[in-house]
């Protein structure tokens, strides 16, 4: 390898400068590679008397797999957080954090030690490997070009840094953020339901006594003001534990509304403690549910 420096390739999005620094060590550029792999059979094992172990009678397939690259994240040795993330956690927090903000259909389809942008002129070749294959749930709106804003790229300057010390405090919250972000690949809408759920739980119910209850009011009194918007959304939210029960304890799929639903209101949760740069405790959370 050239440097130790990592290169996380996204998928499904354009960016609307062409750099920026998002702090010391972490960069995301415009950029652009075709990533394809089209498939192969072979239909003979290795034959143990040669020194290479290949197979034979090779036939090629119709199928395959390919990614435009149009953003690459760059992450130098000089990151902040070094010893507690590596540069492959480290560009996932960042993509995370974009599909939290505003751009859940973001795939980091790849990474490479050598920017894509400068594989061309460069002797060596870079090491190439695929990381996230599987669709998200979500899809770029029709009639809609998915650039990441410069808005965003703002936001995302100022609260990577928070993020990262949030989830190295609180390791409730760093499981939760990454089981969020999981529930959004493409699946059985039962899993990810439950998966979201389970996050949410991680944050808001410390305990187990009386989780539909606890949670739902929990997490109503943290996103609203005590009124009819709280009291609304502990209702639906009631509802939507109970589907996340009939997922957990039953053979029966769910409707994907349900975990959109569920989505909605848990990103909003997850944008706020980011924001607020704090995880509520339990006796924050009583406060906001009792006192007036």
């Amino acid at each position: 390898m050239e440097n130790n420096n990592l290169y996380g390739g996204l998928s499904k999005i354009e960016i609307s400068v062409n750099e920026f620094v998002i702090m010391e060590g972490i960069i995301i550029r415009k950029t652009y590679a075709h990533l394809f792999a089209p498939f192969m059979i072979a239909f003979s094992p290795p034959k143990e008397t040669t020194p290479l172990k290949i197979h034979g009678d090779v036939k090629a397939t119709k199928g395959g797999i390919g990614f435009d690259v149009l953003v690459e994240i760059e992450i130098q040795d000089n990151y902040l957080y070094n010893e507690t993330f590596n540069k492959e956690e480290i560009i996932w927090f960042v993509t995370a954090l974009l599909r939290l903000a505003e751009h859940p259909y973001i795939i980091n389809s790849t990474f490479s030690d050598i920017s894509f942008s400068e594989v061309l002129t460069k002797d060596a070749s870079p090491t190439v490997y695929p990381n996230e294959i599987k669709p998200r749930i979500f899809t770029v709106p029709k009639e809609t070009k998915a650039i990441i804003a410069e808005d965003t790229l703002n936001w995302l300057k100022e609260y990577l840094p928070q993020t990262l010390r949030l989830c190295k405090q609180n390791q409730k919250f760093h499981h939760a953020l990454k089981a969020f972000d999981t529930s959004t690949i493409s699946g059985k809408a039962s899993l990810a339901l439950i998966s979201i759920w389970g996050a949410i739980e991680q944050l808001f119910s410390p305990n187990t006594g009386e989780l539909k209850y606890r949670v739902s009011s929990n997490l109503a009194a943290y996103l609203h003001t005590h009124g009819k918007d709280r009291l609304d959304v502990f209702k639906q939210l009631s509802k939507l534990y109970n589907e996340r029960s009939v997922a957990a304890h039953t053979s029966k799929d769910v409707d994907y509304s349900h975990v959109i639903s569920s989505f909605v209101y848990f990103r909003n949760a997850l944008i706020k403690v980011i924001e607020d740069g704090n995880v509520p405790s339990q006796e924050e959370l009583e406060e906001l549910i009792f006192k007036i």
